[in-house]
């Protein structure tokens, strides 16, 4: 059901962050990009659980911030076949069935 998902990004720190630590800015926008997001193949993200390594930051030309290759774990909700998920249904469209 639940499950840590090992996810390699290239994170993007504003340049109004450059005061902060590397670490609580990379969290922070990793915070922002990727709960309650579907990841293909992979789940429903959760929330973040480690951030595991960090490279070193790379300006690209035209834009002001850092760029740097980011590797973190997250949990992700994949439910398992055959698994059943218990539930209120509280909408149903052509689109699929909402559960409470």
């Amino acid at each position: 059901m639940f499950v840590l998902t090992t996810v390699s990004d290239t994170i993007r720190i504003h340049p109004q962050m450059f005061a902060l630590p590397v670490l609580s800015c990379i969290q922070t926008e990793i915070d922002k990009k990727y709960p309650n997001r579907v990841i293909m193949d992979v789940g429903l993200c959760i929330c973040r659980y480690a951030v595991l390594q960090i490279g070193d930051g790379v300006c690209v030309a035209g834009d002001g911030g850092s760029h740097h290759e980011t590797i973190f774990q997250l949990v992700v909700y994949r439910p398992f076949v055959d698994e059943v998920c218990v539930g209120i249904i509280s909408g149903c469209n052509e689109d699929g069935v909402k559960i409470q």
